[in-house]
């Protein structure tokens, strides 16, 4: 995706912001590793960041594992589900407990990101939400189970702790809380109770939904003129996972080319 950004795109690698490292070597005290802290503040950060103007197109890119809770008992809507993106120092025990990042928590950032710098925010999501620790088809799959002590509370409980800071703040647990979808774009590798797969190759791991949606963005049936529905509908066929597009601006020309 970076390649893609830089030599197709024409994206100086300097205004890319990129969070990469293995399990073994998480560290919050390197902030290049994708742990909780790094990515919500990397995410809060875009808001501020004085290098983008009004109206600058803002891609963001997550490539992982994911997950998905239950809400019974935590929030109003007793019988909904979120879905959550797994960080890379995720856990429970040994007296500490870092949760995973709630969607309801990731459009709260993007609902303030898109205040501050415009809509023109595209959410690339390669990741599966499926909430179970069976069934997955295979060890390529990019989904977790769900962490079990003090979730998803204590999930929620850090997201309103975060959020404080942002004007209008309402709490992620609200009975009035809905997501705002029109703040940004989002395509996801496949819909909430399917897997996302990765294929083995000479080079290492690739996922099928990242591979394929170079693909079509370097084709020439794909063009400057076409949309974000148009770019779903020109992925191929993918074994197992139907790629999802949603947001307001949906129908918007890709990267919000005038």
């Amino acid at each position: 995706m970076e390649r893609y950004l830089t030599e197709d795109l024409g994206l100086p690698k300097h205004r890319i912001q990129r969070l990469f490292g293995s399990k073994e070597h998480a560290s919050s005290d390197n902030y290049h590793n994708p742990t909780r802290v790094n990515i919500i503040q990397t995410l809060v950060g875009l808001m501020n960041n004085t290098d983008i103007q009004n109206g600058d197109n803002i891609i963001i890119y997550f490539s992982g594992h994911g997950s998905g809770y239950s809400t019974a008992g935590y929030c109003s809507d007793a019988n909904d589900s979120i879905e959550a993106l797994c960080p890379i120092d995720r856990t429970e025990g040994n007296g500490s407990h870092i949760p995973d990042i709630s969607d309801r928590e990731i459009n709260t950032i993007l609902q303030n990101i898109s205040r501050a710098k415009g809509h023109h925010i595209t959410f690339l999501l390669d990741c599966s939400h499926t909430a179970t620790d069976t069934g997955a088809p295979d060890q390529g799959v990019r989904t977790l189970p769900p962490l079990s002590n003090g979730s998803p509370k204590q999930m929620f409980d850090v997201a309103d702790e975060n959020s404080r800071q942002f004007p209008g703040y309402q709490s992620v647990c609200s009975e009035k809380w809905s997501p705002d979808m029109s703040s940004h774009v989002v395509l996801a590798a496949c819909q909430e109770h399917q897997f996302v797969t990765e294929t083995r190759k000479e080079d290492g791991v690739q996922s099928v939904f990242t591979e394929s949606l170079i693909r079509v963005l370097k084709s020439d049936t794909f063009n400057e003129r076409s949309s974000y529905i148009d770019l779903l509908f020109a992925l191929p066929t993918m074994h197992g996972q139907t790629p999802v597009v949603a947001g307001k601006h949906k129908n918007a020309q890709i990267w919000y080319q005038d």
